[in-house]
């Protein structure tokens, strides 16, 4: 146990050295712990699908546990089991204690039993990953809760169906180690831009990008339906801008309702997202009242100077939408 807990100082400590403004750098592969067993919590959802495919790629070993009888045929997978994860049988503890690397891909109310129970049972310097969509909770849940394992939780700010290729994932790294750093580098090998945070940072920025950008294209969505519009017109008639709009409404309405609820719900900041949007268009909506054209070409003034210096780079963009 000795030799064990010093090889997790030594890695703690390596991990450190190679962080630096905010990233972590490449480190050599003879420098890092192979990550040969995977457990995948949650196999058959989206990500579970995703990391099973894309981690049987890099040759390891995907075992897999869910509800269903069989795993999905999308998956790659050696051995699964189907359990409750909220009661893990003894099947389960065994695959757990064969693993380097635990990875949960489930919703916040199993995760967190799933967390309690398996990760007290994998070997010493393991890693465990989440998915988990708000991080202060996990961070105060595993802060002292097993010292001699590695603990990474991630947020792939994308959904599964689009894969990591130029999509943004923020870490927390909340026990660092070799074995973090391997699956770091794995996910820039993917193609994914990899930012390392802390919790409150993950937490207050996704929900600038997450909870308001996801209130605002609702609220446009609610409009549209209290409006009582034909989309066949709304189409003939709309711009650019509109029909991205509508794109990203269409985007978010095609997916399971729960992660978007789940969003706007756990995010502990989110409540203060959805006023700043109240308050903005109350703003918005006063200005016109009063007919106040100077301060509305202020207001706008503001918002360039905060796109800046990436507001040529985004303009850009968007004129890319419509060019491909």
């Amino acid at each position: 146990m000795g030799t064990a807990r010093n090889d997790f100082v030594q890695s703690k400590n390596l991990q450190h050295h190679h962080q630096t403004n905010g990233k972590i750098e490449a480190v050599s592969h003879e420098f890092l712990m192979n990550i040969e067993k995977v457990l995948i919590l949650g196999l058959n959802g989206g990500f579970g699908q995703l990391f099973s495919n894309l981690l049987s790629e890099e040759a390891m070993t995907i075992y897999g546990i869910d509800l269903a009888s069989q795993p999905d045929s999308l998956t790659s997978c050696s051995n699964y089991l189907c359990c409750d994860l909220n009661q893990p049988n003894k099947q389960a503890f065994a695959l757990a204690r064969e693993v380097d690397l635990l990875l949960i891909c489930l919703p916040e109310s199993v995760a967190f039993s799933a967390l309690e129970h398996f990760v007290p049972v994998i070997p010493t310097n393991g890693l465990v990953v989440d998915t988990l969509s708000v991080k202060t909770p996990i961070e105060e849940k595993m802060a002292n809760f097993r010292l001699d394992v590695q603990i990474l939780s991630i947020n792939p700010m994308f959904a599964p169906d689009l894969g990591f290729c130029q999509n943004n994932v923020t870490a927390i790294d909340l026990q660092p180690g070799l074995r973090s750093a391997n699956f770091i580098n794995l996910m820039r090998k993917w193609g994914a831009n990899v930012t390392i945070m802390t919790a409150s940072e993950h937490d207050r920025y996704t929900a600038i990008t997450q909870v308001l950008t996801h209130a605002a294209i609702i609220a446009f969505g609610l409009c549209l339906t209290k409006l009582d519009v034909e989309t066949d017109k709304l189409l003939s008639v709309s711009t650019p801008v509109h029909r991205t709009m509508l794109k990203l409404l269409a985007r978010i309405t095609s997916q399971h309702p729960d992660i978007y609820w789940r969003i706007q719900l756990d995010n502990p900041y989110g409540k203060q997202m959805r006023e700043a949007l109240l308050n903005s268009l109350k703003q918005l909506d006063l200005l016109a009242d009063v007919k106040a054209q100077q301060e509305f070409c202020r207001i706008l003034s503001t918002n360039q100077e905060t796109l800046s210096p990436f507001l040529d780079e985004l303009v850009t963009d968007f004129s890319d939408l419509f060019k491909s």
